[in-house]
């Protein structure tokens, strides 16, 4: 009977170990990403967004706001505790000043490259 329930519980721990969705490389390449998406942001809210270039490694950051000198004054990730996959979308809120000097809510979305080059680029439909 010991040899039987030993097998069961061995059974179990496998099932439940193959049942995870991130493999340690994806878990690495979602941190890396959120990382580096959240450095990108935090150089935009500081006016920084330079020193992105200087970095190193250099993140690539593109987004048409920024491009346009709209000021970026808060953001918050639409599902913070999600992972975030390499060159998928992922949604941001985006608090802007505008030129009026109002401030704006944004939905939009992001890629993050890790690999071979760190970039975040917006990426709305």
């Amino acid at each position: 009977m010991h040899g039987h329930v030993r097998v069961t519980i061995l059974f179990i721990l496998l099932a439940i170990l193959g049942c995870s969705t991130q493999s340690p490389n994806q878990i690495e390449d979602s941190a890396r990403a959120k990382y580096i998406l959240v450095t990108a942001l935090d150089a935009w809210r500081a006016g920084k967004t330079k020193s992105l270039i200087t970095r190193n490694p250099p993140i690539r950051f593109v987004d048409d706001d920024q491009i346009a000198g709209r000021e970026l004054v808060d953001y918050e990730l639409k599902d913070e505790s999600a992972p975030i996959q390499p060159f998928t979308n992922v949604v941001v809120i985006l608090s802007l000043r505008d030129d009026g000097g109002q401030i704006i809510l944004k939905n939009v979305e992001y890629q993050v490259g890790v690999d071979p080059v760190l970039t975040v680029l917006r990426s709305d439909r």
